[in-house]
């Protein structure tokens, strides 16, 4: 074990601090020489919980960079455990210190939501806000969220927006006659019978199946009876629809009770918190959460997760979890005032509860490895490569080529390097052309060969794939230049943007790759890299000449000015245009000699 690095010989305030700790309850803070936060903890006895980071020798890996840094620490007294526990999630949530367990989610999933309106209207949203308005979701995929959404306007006509209701509008609008709205607008239904559709909505968007189909089912026989056989009709057909959807996107378990389910994995030094969402027997909707440097899932992490994830939302009455957390009878309290009831702990040893908590496990080790070894999958997508363009040897050596110039002015080109789906930054190279000319494929030749003459002549290493950010005509340009070096063996190919087709030499004709292809996705990384690699040695050079040819040449005025004045105004045009108060405010006493340059 390492030796553990501190500061507390070097700081002026930390031993002493140490030495003045309370024997209560309470939550502590470290923080840096900076004096930023790093770190919020709590503790039932604080003395010794922020002692043990000082005199232990069995700390993690995280813990030992957290103790390095640490140069101040602040505490707050609490009366109980329970109020230092509250307390500290409340400042985790309010400062996101960087030490703390914080789940990042790699997206931001979708709500559908249905106000809280005279006339409620809905619709999909990403944030959710304290407004009063009921937020369903979050819903994974994406997709689903808009299907939900227009399930709700199809089944139950509930508008979807912006206007007022006053019912004085004078037509209502195209969905009124597609039976998707019933139109408030122009007062076509009452209060009271929207407002029965929106406690349907509710209900469907609540997944309470068996609720909604009574309400429907009495609606349809009470039409019927009265005569009103279209409106009984429409409530048969929404039972229908509802019964194939609710099938389609719920997976029924025997046991019909409120649940959450946390499976988790790790994989170097990361861990995947999956969470699956059971209510009323049904799996309405899943999560996953990354951890970022957590070597093990121990119990202190899985009492982190149920903290940062029910510190937003109350939790069902039961987790199932694969351990047991830390501290659980305070973790349990916590919970169940968050929920106005008990919540129970269930680690599943047999049967369905532990297929389930399988299944979530199995997801979080699928995510891992989806997210976190990409080498992995870049070895399935070189292959699909391969077999795509129909190479001799997988393309673990790619090198890709593209010119930039401005109406030809300042030409350049850009080779980028990618070995095994990564791109080598070191290994990149840049041109600038020997003859500024407006002629990309002349461009192109040049550069293909000043690239691969130097590496014949340096006996380096090879590509395996050539890719050339252009045509046919670009193509040909590139094998021009292999032609005059003896180097036609070398795979070659070129990446058309406008329809993303992919050449090759003696294809009868382009290759379209599927857009959701990675195969494609990798091409356009490489071409999109070498893009903007040259752009970017283009606009140095045109700032650069710029720089030489207008504003250096102001008496008085030099490089670090002329920087100056560009950073500001945007252009030279602009700085010839712009007042003298703001010149003055951009470069103070030199506004005088750019307004004397300027009259001249």
């Amino acid at each position: 074990m390492a030796a553990i690095r501190t500061n507390l010989d070097k700081s002026p305030f930390l031993k002493r601090k140490l030495g003045d700790l309370p024997t209560r309850p309470g939550v502590y803070l470290y923080r840096d020489k900076e004096g930023a936060l790093l770190y919020v903890g709590k503790a039932k006895v604080l003395r010794n919980r922020v002692r043990s980071y000082f005199q232990s020798k069995q700390l993690d890996a995280k813990t030992r960079r957290l103790v390095a840094r640490i140069w101040d620490l602040e505490f707050i007294v609490c009366e109980t455990e329970l109020e230092a526990l509250v307390l500290e999630n409340n400042l985790i949530k309010e400062h996101f210190p960087p030490f703390n367990i914080l789940l990042r989610d790699d997206k931001t999933y979708p709500f559908v939501k249905l106000t809280k309106e005279p006339f409620p209207k809905v619709f999909v949203t990403r944030k959710v806000l304290k407004d009063k308005a009921w937020y369903f979701g979050p819903f994974f995929p994406a997709s689903t969220a808009y299907k939900a959404a227009e399930l709700v306007e199809r089944f139950f006509q509930i508008r979807d927006c912006d206007i007022e209701i006053d019912g004085k509008r004078g037509r209502a609008c195209m969905k009124y006659q597609l039976h998707r709205c019933t139109a408030p607008c122009i007062g076509a239904v009452s209060h009271e019978a929207y407002g029965e559709q929106a406690k349907e909505a509710k209900l469907f968007l609540e997944g309470k199946r068996d609720e909604l189909k009574a309400r429907l089912e009495a609606a349809m026989w009470a039409a019927s009876e009265v005569d009103a056989f279209e409106q009984a009709a429409h409530h048969r057909d929404t039972l229908d629809q509802l019964d194939a959807w609710f099938s389609r996107q719920k997976a029924a378990v025997a046991d019909q009770e409120d649940m959450d389910i946390f499976g988790a994995a790790v994989l170097d030094g990361r861990a995947c918190v999956h969470r699956v969402l059971m209510r009323g027997g049904r799996m309405l909707d899943r999560r996953e959460f990354v951890l970022e440097d957590c070597e093990a899932f121990d119990g202190e992490a899985l009492g982190q997760v149920l903290q940062r994830v029910y510190a937003e939302e109350a939790p069902p009455g039961r987790l199932l979890l694969e351990l047991e957390p830390a501290e659980p009878d305070l973790l349990r309290e916590w919970l169940g005032q968050a929920r106005g009831g008990k919540v129970a702990f269930v680690i599943p040893q047999k049967g369905q509860k532990l297929d389930l908590l399988t299944m979530a496990q199995e997801n979080a080790r699928l995510a891992l490895e989806r997210k976190f070894e990409p080498a992995k999958l870049n070895e399935a997508v070189l292959s699909g490569l391969q077999a795509f363009l129909g190479l001799a040897r997988l393309p673990r050596h790619i090198e890709c080529f593209d010119i930039s110039h401005g109406q030809g002015r300042e030409v350049v080109a850009s080779c980028v390097v990618f070995k095994d789906g990564f791109p080598d930054k070191g290994s990149y190279r840049r041109f600038k052309m020997s003859n500024e000319q407006n002629d990309d494929f002349a461009n192109m030749r040049e550069a293909v060969f000043r690239r691969y003459k130097r590496v014949k002549d340096e006996a380096r290493g090879f590509p395996d794939l050539i890719l050339i950010d252009g045509g046919l005509g670009q193509l040909h340009a590139a094998e021009a230049a292999l032609a005059d070096l003896d180097l036609m063996d070398l795979e070659r190919a070129s990446l058309a943007k406008k329809e993303e087709l992919v050449i090759r030499p003696g294809a009868p004709e382009p290759l379209r790759i599927p857009k959701s292809s990675p195969v494609l996705q990798l091409l356009q990384r490489v071409r999109d890299e070498a893009h903007r690699f040259a752009i970017t040695y283009h606009r140095k050079l045109r700032e650069r000449r710029t720089l030489q040819t207008e504003l250096t040449k102001i008496p008085g005025v030099g490089a670090a000015t002329a920087k100056k004045l560009l950073a500001v105004f945007g252009s030279v045009e602009a700085v010839r245009t712009a007042d003298e108060s703001a010149l003055q405010s951009a470069v103070g006493s030199a506004a005088k000699k750019v307004v004397a340059w300027r009259s001249r």
